[in-house]
């Protein structure tokens, strides 16, 4: 079913010529990665994407990793496949020896395809569970916010179209566009783009995205606090509170009640015109310790800017596994 390859350290000299090179890099990332993570979890979850027959297809586990790579990394599809074949960090992580080939820049399109949301999401929520298996989460607060991904299209064209399209019907399909699932979203009354939201649920303590869910970009911000917070406590049924507190900007308001019947107090920022006081309670609860520093809240907004899709939650979240360390 699967392409085998030979073990990294079997070429040509074996051990006697890589293990030096790899033992002065033990602490990059990859390497740590590498002896860390045990990532046999991604084959029984894309098992059968595949057939028995046919040629035979290559490892999974190095598909996944070189999205890991390109993620990292931020390369293109062309750069990363370029980079693992010259690069021995790469090819260490990868596992792919001297003689083996990297596959080619266009499977990992094809890849993308086959396994489709519903594998990413399953793969990315095995890293949360193994998150917490390792005692990585917190469950006492959760910070939720969304961040805009453009599509790419004519930007130019669809924005002078937008003030049209919001006086017929906001969510209407625009036919002309080459992207018809996205749509133009509103920062303010005057600051506008056209594409998508990706909303995320993240543990302050380590830095880990806990859920991720990705709409068109109309989509209201409130609409989502809910799903997030279900989507996370359906990963662990037998825990009876995984989330405790739950925080976000105004744009959250609205979603106590909801909150509230599954035991989860609701932090989120009151509007200027609400008559709900913030007291010192709310502005403790909102200041967790881990983002008092500088240095914290700007990782933490750098990990919020990377949500545009399940890979990108994936990588995110381990590389947290080692922040926390």
């Amino acid at each position: 079913m699967f392409q085998s390859s030979a073990s990294f350290q079997s070429s040509m000299f074996g051990s006697f010529a890589y293990n030096p090179i790899l033992e002065r890099h033990r602490d990059h990332l990859l390497m740590r990665m590498q002896r860390t993570i045990d990532f046999s979890f991604i084959m029984p979850l894309v098992k059968d994407c595949y057939s028995i027959l046919g040629r035979k297809a290559y490892d999974p586990v190095c598909m996944v990793k070189l999205l890991i790579l390109q993620t990292l990394y931020d390369l293109s599809e062309r750069d990363v496949v370029e980079s693992a074949d010259t690069n021995l960090l790469f090819r260490a992580f990868l596992e792919r020896s001297l003689e083996d080939d990297i596959p080619h820049w266009t499977l990992l399109g094809k890849f993308r395809e086959r396994l489709g949301e519903e594998r990413f999401t399953a793969l990315f929520n095995r890293i949360v569970v193994m998150a917490k298996e390792r005692g990585l989460l917190d469950e006492k607060l959760r910070i939720i916010d969304s961040s805009a991904v453009m599509a790419h299209v004519d930007v130019a064209r669809h924005l002078g179209t937008a003030d049209r399209e919001d006086d017929d019907h906001p969510d209407r399909l625009d036919t002309r566009s080459p992207d018809p699932d996205a749509r133009t979203g509103h920062k303010t009354a005057h600051k506008k783009w056209y594409g998508y939201k990706v909303h995320a649920s993240i543990d302050p303590s380590s830095d880990i995205v806990t859920a991720v869910e990705t709409t068109s970009a109309n989509v209201a911000d409130v609409d989502m606090v809910i799903p997030l917070v279900d989507k996370e406590r359906a990963l662990f049924p037998t825990c009876e509170r995984p989330i405790r507190q739950v925080t976000a900007d105004k744009a959250y308001v609205g979603r106590g009640v909801e909150l509230a019947k599954r035991k989860i107090l609701d932090y989120t920022i009151p509007r200027a015109n609400m008559r709900q006081k913030l007291g010192t309670w709310f502005l403790s609860a909102r200041k967790p310790r881990s983002l008092e520093t500088t240095a914290q809240k700007s990782f933490f907004k750098e990990g919020i800017f990377l949500q545009s899709q399940f890979t990108s939650e994936f990588s995110f979240n381990l590389k947290a596994f080692f922040s926390v360390r």
